[in-house]
């Protein structure tokens, strides 16, 4: 038996421990690739998704070092936490998933639409933590300056609480269905992005989340951080190019770019808003390729 001391002392840390697992979410991760010289890549997927979005991109840039996409708090396979969902809180997140793989150097971020503002929000309270930087059809401050954008981010706001009623009502299996066909996923990469637009519960983080975009964008501008020192590549791209939205996007999604000190601006033509993470995902083996060629 243990002596009396040590029993108490053993009972106080699991009291600690369950505590903290109260409040801290185990964010589920996905890394591939052995650790190298190149920094490691993270992925912060969009509105609504996780890392399963992300499994032919790990397939691809595994074979150049270490790259790990994870689930945020409250969807797919990460638990909840009594953390905000708002985009400064989702950006600090990131901090915490760095020191749960053991990852201290600094990491080059991948932000996929919303995700990219979380990669941002990040990047300017820790710079020093990021080696560069990759935005996606990403969501950014820049969005606020043109009204046709801030209007579509309403739009997307009722989207949202159409994605949780369809989850009530039973119909979420077909919408994940077709994202998962768009988006060419199999195998158990298929499987848990099906899971993950068809639970109820992740349906209302996702939904929570997207709702407190718009402020978002606002939150994050006023952070004091400056991240126009760390590379950046910007991957743009529409199916209907030659409209006025779609010019509206392209304009503010490079803006970082442009006052980046070193950047790269890629234009995908007749690109989806996530066929970069599959049919058109050279954009960002190219992007990352880069950006580790810089580190080294």
């Amino acid at each position: 038996m243990l002596p009396a001391c040590n029993l108490l002392a053993s009972l106080a840390a699991a009291f600690a421990a369950s505590s903290v697992g109260a409040q801290q979410s185990r964010l589920f991760t996905d890394c591939r690739g052995a650790p190298s010289a190149s920094p490691t890549v993270i992925l912060e997927s969009g509105a609504f998704g996780t890392s399963a979005d992300w499994d032919l991109v790990l397939a691809s840039l595994s074979a150049g070092g270490r790259v790990c996409a994870f689930d945020r708090a409250g969807l797919g396979g990460s638990t909840p936490d009594s953390n905000g969902k708002d985009a400064v809180s989702r950006g600090e997140e990131i901090g915490r998933l760095l020191d749960q793989i053991g990852e201290a150097r600094p990491v080059i971020l991948v932000g996929h639409s919303n995700g990219a503002l979380y990669a941002l929000a990040f990047a300017k309270l820790h710079p020093e933590r990021v080696a560069g930087l990759v935005y996606v059809n990403g969501a950014g401050p820049d969005d606020l300056d043109d009204p046709a954008l801030v209007a579509a981010y309403v739009a997307e706001r009722r989207m949202s609480n159409l994605a949780v009623a369809a989850g009530r009502l039973g119909v979420a299996p077909l919408v994940a269905t077709a994202l998962t066909r768009e988006e060419s996923l199999s195998g158990d990469a298929a499987r848990r992005k099906r899971k993950g637009l068809t639970c109820r519960p992740c349906l209302a983080v996702a939904r929570d989340e997207d709702m407190l975009i718009l402020p978002g964008l606002a939150a994050v501008r006023d952070l004091p951080g400056r991240v126009t020192a760390i590379p950046t590549v910007v991957i743009t791209g529409d199916p209907h190019p030659a409209t006025g939205l779609a010019d509206s996007w392209r304009r503010a999604e490079t803006a970082s770019a442009r006052r980046a000190s070193k950047s790269w601006i890629l234009e995908a033509p007749g690109a989806s808003h996530v066929s970069p993470l599959s049919r058109d995902l050279d954009y960002i083996d190219a992007a990352v390729g880069w950006l580790r060629s810089l580190a080294l």
